[in-house]
This record gives C-alpha cells, sequence and structure tokens, in this order.
C-alpha cells in the first residue's frame, strides 16, 4: 500500500511530457498545464490521482485527461476556461513614464492596493525584461513563479491553477521577471488568463513599448521640459495607429485610451500645455514623497502605512473607476430565425473573446 501511495505522489511520465498533480511551492519549475494530443492516463491512474488531488484540498487535478480538449488554440481553449468567466473579461491598464525616475512601479503597486480597497479583483503584470516589481513590495520575498518558469509555447492556460502559482501580494497575483529573463512568447495567454479570474490587470509597461490591444494607458510625465518632450514623443505610440484611438483634438466626443498622470516636480510647464502637447487629458496628480523614497530605501512595504503617495493613489482610483475603467455596455440578445432569444450574456461573450488574442 505504502508503495502504491508513493507511485501516485510521484509525476506521470508518458513520453517527453511529465504532468504534476500539484504544485507544493517548493519546485519552482512550471508543469505543462495540458497532456499531449497523443497521450493520456489511464483512467485507473486518473481515478487514483484525482483522489488523491482532492484530498490535498486541490479544486482540480491539473491533468485534463478525463475531458480533452481540442489540440488547437486558442480557439480550442478547455471548457473551464469559458465557464470560469461570470461576466465581462478584465479591463487592462498599462501604466508605464515619459522618462525614468518618475516612480512608475512604485504609483502601480499604490494603484492596485487602492483598487483592492474599492473591492475589486486586481492582478499585476510587470513586462520589464529584468523585473523589478517584486522588490518594491517589501522585506517579505514573494514565492511562486517568474517569467522564466512558465513554458514559452503555452497558448493556453488554466486560469485558476495558473494564478494560484503566482506571487502574492496584499492577496494580489504579481507576475514579473528576474535574472532568467522576461515575457516570452506565451505572455497573451497569460494575460488571457489573468483576465478570466480578475477584474482589473495593471500592466507595468516599459518606456516606448506597445500596450496590450484594448489597454487603457497611464503616462506618468512631470512638469519639467525633459518630461513634457518625452510624453509629445511617447503618447502618439500609445495610442496606436487604430482610427478608434484618435487623439481628442481630432475628434472631441471620442475619449482617448491615454490619460496622464501629472508628478509634481518642475516647474517648466503647467497640466493644462501637457494637455495641448499630447493630445491627452490629465487625470491626477502625484506628489513628490520623499517620506516613501526613505521608507523604499529600508525595504519596507511602500502601502504599510499613510503617505502623500497613498492618498494620492486613492484619489486616482476614484477617478480611475469613474472615467477610465468603465463597465462596457450590455450587448443585444441575438434571437434565432424564429424570433426565439438564443442564450447570450456573459458566457457568449466570453467565447467571442477568448477566441480573441493581443489583436483586435
Amino acid at each position: 500500500m505504502e508503495a502504491l501511495e508513493e507511485a501516485v505522489r510521484a509525476p506521470q511520465t508518458t513520453g517527453d511530457a511529465v504532468t504534476a498533480e500539484t504544485w507544493d511551492g517548493r519546485d519552482v519549475s512550471f508543469p505543462p498545464l495540458r497532456p499531449s494530443e497523443d497521450t493520456s492516463a489511464p483512467p485507473v491512474e486518473a481515478a487514483e490521482a484525482a483522489q488523491e488531488a482532492e484530498s490535498r484540498g486541490a479544486l482540480t487535478a491539473l491533468s485534463t485527461s478525463s475531458a480533452p480538449t481540442a489540440p488547437t488554440a486558442p480557439a480550442g481553449l478547455p471548457a473551464t476556461v469559458t465557464q470560469a468567466r461570470k461576466g465581462p473579461a478584465a479591463q487592462i491598464l498599462a501604466v508605464t513614464g515619459a522618462r525614468g525616475g518618475l516612480g512608475v512601479s512604485v504609483l502601480l503597486l499604490h494603484l492596485a492596493w487602492a483598487l483592492s480597497r474599492a473591492g475589486r479583483r486586481v492582478a499585476m503584470m510587470d513586462l520589464y525584461p529584468a523585473g523589478g516589481l517584486d522588490l518594491l513590495c517589501g522585506e517579505t520575498v514573494l514565492t511562486g513563479l517568474r517569467w522564466a518558469d512558465l513554458p514559452a509555447e503555452e497558448s493556453a492556460f488554466r486560469p485558476g491553477h495558473l494564478v494560484g502559482a503566482l506571487p502574492v501580494w496584499h492577496a494580489m497575483p504579481v507576475l514579473t521577471a528576474d535574472v532568467r529573463g522576461g515575457p516570452s512568447s506565451c505572455a497573451d495567454a497569460v494575460l488571457e488568463a489573468m483576465r478570466t479570474e480578475h477584474d482589473v490587470v495593471l500592466v507595468d509597461l516599459p518606456r516606448g513599448a506597445p500596450p496590450p490591444p484594448g489597454a487603457r494607458v497611464l503616462l506618468v510625465t512631470g512638469l519639467d521640459l525633459r518630461s513634457a518632450v518625452a510624453a509629445e514623443s511617447v503618447a502618439p505610440r500609445l495610442r496606436g495607429p487604430h482610427p478608434s484611438n484618435a487623439s481628442p483634438a481630432a475628434d472631441p466626443g471620442s475619449p482617448s485610451p491615454v490619460w496622464l498622470v501629472v508628478r509634481r516636480s518642475g516647474e517648466d510647464v503647467v497640466p493644462e500645455d501637457l494637455e495641448l502637447i499630447t493630445g491627452c487629458p490629465v487625470l491626477g496628480h502625484v506628489p513628490t514623497d520623499r517620506v516613501l523614497t526613505k521608507r523604499l530605501a529600508l525595504g519596507e512595504d511602500p502601502v504599510r502605512a499613510r503617505s502623500a503617495t497613498r492618498r494620492a493613489a486613492s484619489a486616482l482610483a476614484r477617478e480611475l473607476l469613474a472615467r477610465v475603467l468603465v463597465a462596457e455596455p450590455p450587448q443585444p440578445v441575438p434571437t434565432a430565425a424564429g424570433g426565439a432569444p438564443q442564450p447570450a450574456g456573459g458566457r457568449v461573450r466570453v467565447q467571442e473573446r477568448g477566441s480573441r488574442s493581443w489583436s483586435r
């Protein structure tokens, strides 16, 4: 009996693929989340593995041998991906800076904390090649998967299992990089999985990098001439070439996908000048917080105590919820030829969204 239990706990090896039943947090190697197309676990072993996973408190086993999915992705997403969503997918908010030294990553952490306090389910994704977002979270070492632990060839993830294996900061999952490397070709699948499990996904966007399609963008800039010139150059690239992302100056009735957050540093220009130069409205202001800078130098949690930045982030979060992160209007219910309404709602929209991957 002891030998049988050891065999159940050991990973199942089939060919070159290794399927682990649960991730125990001690090994950072990421197991494949789907079996190979031509292999499946025997029914007896699958039943024993499911019973073992249930006894450990897992919701489901990582293996999908009992309910195989189509080999193509993302059109063949597992059924659990569609069933997990109760409504529209999460909105993406990318935060970037016009230049370095403006505290973009620190602001992102404060925004995540403020949105979480407002009742939103928030996740964070660091797209910098060398990472660093986890180093700002405080003295506590965040244990979990990094970008280098994810399989680059994976095109679809089980959202619950992926999110559950990520580092957590104030009950919010964080995906960042380390010395082994940054985001890979599976970034679109990771973002889709995060959107399934959360209301808002905050993306720490490198300067000059294009944001994910459909993302709202916060561009942090200062009041000095250097920041103004950089913001003028970066803003058009963040808006993108799509006609729907035109500047408000071209069509005052259409909202811009890029908003400015002004850090009160410098006196060369005023916020009104920044709006004219960039064509983007100013959403809020962030002070230069020297007290917070000292706390970060000591390795403290940036949101542990009250600060001017935390108050400003709370006010900015209220503006985001009122003007930027606005719920999408409901789509009309399709009807059949005979006039009978078809089952619509969240699940139909989820299936349509799930077939998209970083392109619109």
